[in-house]
């Protein structure tokens, strides 16, 4: 017990000699909820479950900055994902690992981090990246989805697209009245061949009076260097009145090679009904074409209590729809089992931030 007192003293120690030469913060988000779903199997059965990740992703991670003097400060970012439901957590820092400089230039950060397209689209999905295992623009229209999108980019073929290894990513002060423009490099590393694996983008943002326009476009090689992705993702969002704001937003994703291509329109809004409650509607419609011919679409309905700022209890009811009970539709559906035309999913569940 001595032995265990001593090793927290020592450590708070450090921990206290190093804010004081810095800021370093301790983050995440608790997320768990319980799911009822049908048609999950070929017999059409119903699937009831406790998940994570629901109103967001669940996360935790530490963050901090030095004031290195005339406006320089030094950046980093470490995040891991955590399942709460089952407390697993995935790789260390899976999430994010970055380390960089910011000031009157700017900013960039350098290591694994997420691409262009999921950035431009956090600002303005229908859903505000709700329900991201099954959420139409995180899954498909930020290449999060691991089958489709792992062969390009610097994952080769280990993770999703949806983040970036061995990248530098360079975002400008604002200008022209608050437009951002960012660019980013994801190296592919293989001997002999630059472009193979690699990863390039680059995007701009817009925010002002109440308004948020976005616009990215990525390019991706696969190992080989044979093949390209290409994305291109744009949306806003708009405030109407001081409880209402609508959005939009459109993601193509096509590979040369196969001529596949798949596309995702996502539109949406919040209503705060009080200044607890606020409701949340998306409609997503997605579509396959080139290789295959396929789509879907979805509908979702989330209202959320915020008992605070940082702990708010969520319920939501999804509907989907596939054009067949094939697989190249229902994937797309997202939540609808195999050999099923369409499914519901029910959630019941309570989101934590620290």
């Amino acid at each position: 017990m001595k032995k265990s007192l001593i090793a927290f003293a020592v450590l708070s120690a450090f921990a206290s000699a190093a804010s004081a030469q810095s800021s370093v913060v301790l983050y995440g988000i608790v997320d768990v909820n319980t799911s009822a779903a049908t048609n999950q199997t070929t017999t059409g059965a119903k699937k009831i479950s406790m998940e994570s990740s629901g109103l967001s992703s669940g996360r935790w991670g530490f963050r901090g900055s030095e004031d290195l003097g005339n406006g320089l400060k030094a950046n980093f970012n470490l995040e891991s994902s955590l399942s709460a439901d089952t407390g697993v957590a995935g790789n260390l820092f899976d999430r994010k690992a970055t380390v960089g400089l910011s000031g009157d230039f700017g900013s960039f950060e350098a290591g694994r981090q997420t691409n262009l397209s999921y950035d431009t689209l956090s600002q303005v999905d229908p859903m505000n990246f709700a329900h991201p295992g099954t959420n139409a623009n995180v899954n498909l229209g930020s290449l999060n989805n691991t089958t489709l999108y792992s062969a390009h980019g610097t994952s080769n073929g280990v993770s999703s697209a949806a983040r970036e290894n061995n990248s530098i990513k360079y975002s400008a002060p604002a200008m022209f009245g608050g437009v951002v423009f960012s660019a980013m490099y994801g190296f592919g590393e293989k001997a002999g061949d630059t472009m193979a694996s690699s990863y390039a983008g680059a995007s701009a943002t817009y925010s002002q009076n109440g308004m948020t326009a976005v616009f990215a476009y990525s390019q991706l090689r696969d190992a080989a260097n044979n093949s390209t992705l290409r994305s291109y993702t744009g949306g806003g969002k708009f405030v109407v009145t001081s409880d209402l704001t609508v959005k939009v937003t459109y993601t193509e994703n096509e590979v040369n090679t196969t001529g596949r291509n798949i596309g995702v329109m996502g539109a949406g809004f919040d209503y705060a009904v009080s200044p607890a409650v606020t409701l949340t509607g998306g409609y997503y419609s997605t579509h396959r074409s080139g290789d295959l011919k396929a789509k879907a679409d979805t509908f979702v309905g989330l209202a959320k209590y915020a008992f605070s700022k940082r702990t708010a209890a969520y319920a939501s009811f999804t509907y989907a729809k596939a054009g067949t009970t094939q697989a190249k539709d229902t994937d797309l559906g997202l939540i609808i089992g195999a050999n099923n035309r369409s499914a519901t999913r029910t959630v019941v569940g309570i989101n934590h931030a620290f």
